[in-house]
Formats: structure tokens, C-alpha cells, sequence
């Protein structure tokens, strides 16, 4: 096992503050539901066949946009560019109540929506209402 380098040892020592804890936990969240999403928004590209171009093309967008987007592990993309590539593949996207799945605290606001959330809520990328029979949960399609 390789030894730890000043920065583990740094991110260690940091860590073992409660407060700076719960903030990493829930940046760490955040990304990790990030890279989800664009993950399966790459595998729905490669499943059409469709060039990472041919998208870029269907959304109006410079191709080193979609490139970027679809392979940079730093990236952070717009909810806009979001819903226009999930509409050019045909797929829309899912805001589902977690049930208390959550791995990691919910923020005071987030409690309160939850709490005042009783049925999925489902939003297509074109802003319509969702299909008859949407089936899955939570994926994009």
C-alpha cells in the first residue's frame, strides 16, 4: 500500500471536524450525481450510435462542447445543456423523491421538500408532462 502524501494526511486531519465533514460528504454527493448523469447520458449517445459531432450538431453546440461535456471528469455542466442533449437522444429526465435513500445528510430545505413530497415528480426535457406508462425511475431513457 502506497503512503499517504501531505495531502491525505491533510484531508485526514481535516475531516475529523464534524461541520467541514458534512460539507465534503455533500460536495462529494453532488459530483458523484453529476458524473451518474453524464454518464448514462454517454451510454445512451453510444447506444443510438451517434457521434459525439452528430449531438452537438442537434443541439446547436460546438462539438469540443459535447466532447467536453460527455469526457471531462471536471466537468460541470448548465441543467439546459443537460435537458437539450437528453432531448436530442430522445430521453428525458426524472426528478424521483429519494425515500430516504440518501447517503448523505439532507440539508434543512431538502428535508422540507421531501417531507412535502408524497408522489414522483416527473419533468421531460421539452418541459412537457411526461408519457403515459413512463415506467423507470430515476434513469434517463
Amino acid at each position: 500500500m502506497p503512503s499517504k502524501t501531505g495531502f491525505d494526511r491533510f484531508l485526514a486531519e481535516k475531516l475529523r471536524d464534524q461541520a467541514f465533514r458534512e460539507e465534503f460528504q455533500v460536495a462529494r454527493a453532488e459530483i458523484a450525481a453529476t458524473d451518474s448523469l453524464i454518464r448514462v447520458l454517454e451510454g445512451a449517445r453510444a447506444s443510438r450510435g451517434i457521434s459525439k459531432a452528430e449531438l452537438a450538431r442537434r443541439i446547436s453546440a460546438k462539438p469540443e462542447i459535447v466532447r467536453r461535456l460527455l469526457t471531462d471528469r471536471r466537468g460541470n455542466p448548465t441543467v439546459g445543456t443537460v435537458f437539450k442533449v437528453a432531448a436530442a437522444l430522445d430521453c428525458h429526465l426524472e426528478l424521483v423523491p429519494n425515500g430516504g435513500r440518501c447517503a448523505t445528510p439532507a440539508s434543512a430545505l431538502a428535508r422540507q421538500v421531501r417531507g412535502s413530497t408524497r408522489a414522483p415528480t416527473a419533468v421531460r426535457a421539452n418541459g412537457a408532462p411526461p408519457r403515459a406508462g413512463g415506467g423507470g425511475r430515476g434513469r434517463v431513457r
